[in-house]
């Protein structure tokens, strides 16, 4: 078989697998709603490089979709945790300036033990009680969230065994996988709302508030949250 047939087949088998994720059309409406929802999240920052990391996220989760779609499963894993680390690292480097421009210029990296760290971290107590105090009340759970989804998502990165099934490319549509990826999307995007609103919200004024209805929808959950946006607490 030459190249171009090779090539071909895996784009047959590809587009066939496509044909058949296209059905999950709530679970991709879903996907797709939470990256919008982290775009429109973004307009309303003021810093440009805070917005353009945002936007890049955005970005990442719907390449990390479309790549499920595909059948493009590790790929799809491995776009997923970097929208998270890309999105927690947007709030992060918020705070540490300089920090944001080593990276910026390449002299830098995101590095996971510092968006996680308990003391300094972007889902410790020190950084709720200096944006938003009442997000104190489940950071705790929230970094608990992180790192799990953060390790199972890694799983795919560092090629841990039993995500191979084989040396060959092989597209096949694996339906237990495309559900471990809805449910890590929406994990990972509850985590971003999560960090994002304890950051920003109260930074926003009552037009950009009005303009993120779907936070107090989002984050219902949240008492805090409902509240903040008019709603009740209970």
């Amino acid at each position: 078989m030459n190249i171009e047939e090779y090539l071909s087949r895996l784009n047959d088998e590809s587009n066939n697998i496509f044909k058949k994720t296209i059905l999950y059309r709530d679970c991709l409406g879903e996907a797709h709603h939470s990256s919008s929802c982290i775009y429109e999240f973004s307009e309303n920052i003021s810093d440009s490089a805070e917005k353009k990391i945002l936007q890049t996220v955005s970005s990442q989760l719907e390449s990390a979709t479309f790549s499920a779609c595909k059948g493009l499963y590790r790929q799809a894993f491995v776009s997923l945790r970097l929208a998270l680390e890309m999105g927690l690292a947007s709030a992060y480097f918020s705070v540490h300036k300089l920090e944001l421009h080593e990276w910026l210029d390449g002299r830098g990296d995101i590095k996971w033990s510092s968006l996680m760290c308990e003391k300094e971290g972007v889902m410790s107590d020190r950084f709720s009680k200096a944006f938003f105090s009442d997000f104190d009340e489940n950071m705790e759970e929230y970094r608990g969230k992180a790192k799990d989804v953060y390790r199972k998502l890694s799983e795919y990165v560092h090629g841990n065994n039993e995500t191979w099934e084989s040396s060959e490319i092989e597209l096949s549509f694996d339906e237990k996988r495309l559900d471990a990826y809805f449910e890590s999307t929406k994990s990972v995007s509850e985590i971003l709302m999560f960090v994002l609103s304890c950051r920003y919200l109260k930074s926003f004024s009552q037009d950009a508030l009005e303009t993120l209805e779907f936070i107090p929808e989002e984050m219902k959950h949240l008492g805090y949250v409902r509240q903040y946006f008019g709603g009740p607490k209970e």
